[in-house]
């Protein structure tokens, strides 16, 4: 089972030198001429793949995953290149590295609790209803689709909101 507790904005995480580094704000398509860097095979990281098929992000590069500083490092590296993190999460020091929002529209992406089916812990149902709460009073669910972005889901995902 899951459910989604929240939708986090996603900002373009780029080289200082990178061309669109000093903007305070970009749309995506923006980004198109950009390299965009994956911390993997893109295919197997859906939300970076279905970014740049929706916003026709051609060049594309990876990366073999050691970890978040040593990856916004080669992001930093490179004025050419840029990846996807969401907005909250907090970055390790990287000299030359930029962080800009997305906007028109924001690219959101959807954090969900998972757990399995038929033997639910005794704190599961506190912790759902607790992220419930923060996601009602952070309005951590709000989305619009006139200024927001979602990938669609897998095609067997079921959406268990409350």
């Amino acid at each position: 089972m899951h459910r989604l507790v929240r939708l986090e904005p996603v900002d373009a995480v780029l080289s200082a030198d990178h061309p669109l580094a000093a903007e305070a704000e970009l749309r995506p398509d923006q980004l198109r001429g950009s390299v965009l860097w994956a911390p993997g095979a893109l295919e197997r990281l859906d939300f970076l793949h279905q970014f740049a098929e929706r916003f026709d992000i051609r060049d594309r590069a990876a990366s073999v995953n050691l970890g978040l500083a040593h990856f916004l490092a080669e992001v930093a590296q490179d004025p050419h290149r840029f990846s996807l993190l969401p907005a909250d999460v907090p970055l390790p020091e990287v000299t030359g590295l930029r962080s800009v929002p997305l906007v028109n529209p924001t690219p959101l992406y959807a954090w969900s609790l998972l757990w399995r089916t038929g033997s639910a812990h005794p704190g599961l149902d506190g912790l759902t209803a607790a992220c419930a709460g923060e996601a009602r009073q952070r309005r951590w669910l709000e989305y619009d689709p006139t200024r927001d972005w979602l990938p669609d889901p897998p095609v067997d995902a079921r959406a268990d909101i409350g």
